[in-house]
C-alpha cells in the first residue's frame, strides 16, 4: 500500500470507480512490446487528450507506432509515461504474477517532441494527470520508484536496450540459459560485433546530440560490460525470447534488434549483424509456429510433385 499523500489531488478519490465506458485519466499498460498497441486500441474511446498513459514494456519504438496507428492527432494525444522497469517477475496463471526479485522502476514524463530532450525539466509543463501518477508511482515503495527527465531515461533504456539485443536473440537461437553464452568464443565474438553495431547507432541518434559523455557510455567496451555483468547476475535464468519462442508466442525482435536496424538505416548505418539476428529469430519462431500448424509451404510455385521417395 502507498503512503498517505495529504496533497490535494487533481482527482475526487471518493468518488465510485468509474464505468466500463468512462473516461480513463490514469492507465498503466503492462504488456510485451507488440501487444500494446492492441492493448490501447481496444479502450482508445475512454482516452482523452487529458489522460496519462504509463507504458512499461521492454525495447523501442511502441511509443512512436501508438502515436501513428491509435492517436494520430496530436491535438487529441493523451500524455505519456515512460519506464525503465528492472524487477523480477513470473506469471504463474492468468492475473496471477510472483515478485521474484527486486529491481527498480525509472519514470519519465514524455515531454512534447518539438521540445530537444536536453531541455531542463522547469521548462515543460505536465499535465495534472502525470503529476499524479508520478506522484502516486514514486511513493508506492515495493517499486523501488524515481523520476528522471526524459534525457535520462532514453539513456537507461538505451543501456537496457542494448542488453536485450544481446542476449534475448542469442539464448533463443541457441536455447540455453544466459549464463550459457558467457563460456563460448562463438558467442562473445557474435556479442561485440552486435554491440559495434548498436553502439554505432545509437552514438548517432540526433535526441542524444549535445549531451555530454554519450560516446563513453554507449562506447562498445562498456556496453560488453552491461551484458556481461545482467547475464552473470541471470545466469540460470531463462530469457524471455527464449521462452516466447519454445512456447509458440510472437518475440519482441522488431522492438530489439529490428528498432536498431530501422534507425540504422535511417542514419546511413549498416546493421548487416542485427538484421540477420533478427530474421534468424523470426524464422525460428516461424519454423516453430508451422511444426505445430502442419503448415503448407510458403513457396508453392517451387514445390514439384513427384513420385520419388524423400530423401
Amino acid at each position: 500500500m502507498p503512503p498517505v499523500d495529504n496533497r490535494p489531488s487533481p482527482f475526487n478519490s471518493t468518488s465510485q470507480p468509474p464505468p466500463d465506458n468512462g473516461p480513463i485519466e490514469c492507465l498503466i499498460i503492462c504488456t510485451k512490446a507488440h501487444h500494446t498497441e492492441l492493448a490501447i486500441k481496444d479502450i482508445s474511446h475512454r482516452l482523452t487528450k487529458d489522460s496519462t498513459i504509463c507504458l512499461v514494456h521492454n525495447g523501442m519504438g511502441v511509443l512512436e507506432s501508438i502515436n501513428q496507428n491509435v492517436f494520430p492527432d496530436p491535438n487529441n494525444r493523451p500524455h505519456y509515461i515512460q519506464t525503465v522497469f528492472s524487477h523480477g517477475l513470473g506469471r504463474n496463471d492468468s492475473f496471477k504474477i510472483s515478485h521474484l526479485g527486486v529491481g527498480t522502476t525509472i519514470l519519465s514524463p514524455v515531454g512534447d517532441p518539438s521540445i530537444p530532450p536536453t531541455t531542463p525539466e522547469a521548462d515543460h509543463t505536465w499535465a495534472p494527470s502525470t503529476k499524479y501518477l508520478l506522484r502516486l508511482l514514486t511513493l508506492t515503495p515495493p517499486l523501488v520508484a524515481v523520476a528522471e527527465t526524459p534525457a535520462g531515461l532514453l539513456q537507461y533504456q538505451l543501456e537496457k536496450l542494448a542488453v536485450n539485443c544481446v542476449i534475448n536473440p542469442l539464448t533463443a537461437l541457441s536455447d540455453c540459459t544466459n549464463g550459457e553464452i558467457l563460456y563460448s568464443f562463438s558467442f562473445t565474438r557474435v556479442m561485440r560485433l552486435l554491440l559495434f553495431e548498436i553502439s554505432a547507432v545509437i552514438c548517432a541518434l540526433p535526441e542524444l546530440q549535445g549531451i555530454p559523455g554519450i560516446e563513453d557510455r554507449f562506447s562498445p567496451e562498456r556496453l560488453r560490460r552491461l551484458v556481461v555483468n545482467i547475464a552473470s547476475n541471470t545466469a540460470k535464468n531463462h530469457s524471455s525470447m527464449q521462452q516466447d519462442i519454445n512456447q509458440r508466442r510472437l518475440t519482441e525482435i522488431e522492438y530489439f534488434n529490428g528498432w536498431i536496424v530501422r534507425r540504422g538505416e535511417e542514419l546511413g548505418i549498416k546493421c548487416a549483424l542485427n538484421y540477420m539476428i533478427k530474421h534468424l529469430v523470426a524464422a525460428k519462431a516461424a519454423t516453430h509456429r508451422s511444426r505445430e500448424a502442419g503448415a503448407i509451404p510458403l513457396d508453392l510455385d517451387n514445390v514439384i510433385s513427384t513420385n520419388e521417395p524423400p530423401i
